[in-house]
């Protein structure tokens, strides 16, 4: 039964991914032109190179805030969700919730340009207000791909949330009052507890989806942005430079598994103590 699903696998992941880990192994002369023989001369130029040190840092970086900021906004959204009062409500909620997904990403993105531009309905209305004389610049700059990046990936922190604790027993919450504590007791000590696998399943998703996403930085934050899915689109289209592409690429998908593992890692820790 699984047969299909292997081929597909095998011939769309597996086999692109050993062919280019082949490339990232090549070396190029001045005009890019690709030479005989293998070796590391890529991967000595990302892990030796400022520019690319630092292009890796900064995505990391922008990927975890972006993790956690979605899951501190996940929480009371997968609380309403899950505690809708009637069924009719949690419907139309995760309709709402879902509806995003069904639009490009592209669209969404530059619906955020709309909003942030300085001739854009945030500083026309902040202007309108009187509250300032000069437009805001709030485009070509982390803080707008942040912003963007956590309306995009923030229903994917939502679903594993709500499924945590839409699975908590409210006999659990009940049994904990009845005992003399209250309800910020309960929450700290028994249903936050209880949802980790659900905030560390979103935010491994989160993260990953920022770390590799290059759409919505390059239309929000400009090509200028030191993100590496960036640099790696401007290595292969725009220069061209095919094998230090792969090799930024493998580097990326390297510094990515480690922090995926690390956070899989805790998560069977924890449901190794907590369920033994």
């Amino acid at each position: 039964m699984l047969s299909p699903t292997l081929l597909f696998l095998i011939a769309f992941l597996v086999v692109p991914g050993i062919l280019l880990a082949g490339l990232s192994l090549r070396n190029v002369d001045s005009m890019l032109n690709i030479q005989p023989g293998y070796g590391l001369s890529q991967y000595i130029l990302v892990f030796g190179s400022t520019t690319y040190a630092n292009a890796l840092f900064t995505t990391l970086w922008v990927s975890l805030g972006t993790a956690l900021l979605c899951v501190l906004l996940a929480y009371p959204a997968a609380w309403l969700l899950v505690n809708a009062p009637t069924r009719t409500v949690r419907t139309v909620l995760y309709v709402l919730l879902v509806s995003p997904l069904l639009t490009s990403v592209v669209i969404r993105t530059f619906a955020w340009i709309v909003l942030l531009a300085q001739n854009g309905l945030i500083n026309d209305a902040l202007r309108n207000l009187g509250l300032i004389d000069t437009p805001l610049r709030m485009l070509w700059n982390m803080n707008a791909v942040i912003i963007a990046y956590v309306q995009v990936m923030l229903p994917f922190a939502v679903l594993p949330l709500a499924t945590s604790l839409g699975e908590i027993p409210q006999s659990l919450s009940r049994a904990s009052m009845s005992l003399g504590a209250g309800r910020i007791h309960t929450f700290f000590h028994v249903t936050l507890p209880l949802t980790l696998p659900g905030m560390l399943t979103g935010a491994i998703i989160v993260f990953a989806l920022a770390a590799g996403s290059y759409i919505t930085p390059l239309l929000i934050g400009g090509r200028l942005q030191p993100l590496l899915p960036i640099t790696i689109y401007q290595q292969a289209v725009q220069i061209a430079n095919l094998p230090l592409a792969a090799a930024l690429s493998f580097s990326l998908l390297l510094i990515t598994g480690i922090v995926v593992f690390l956070l899989g890692a805790v998560l069977k820790r924890w449901e190794k103590r907590t369920y033994g």
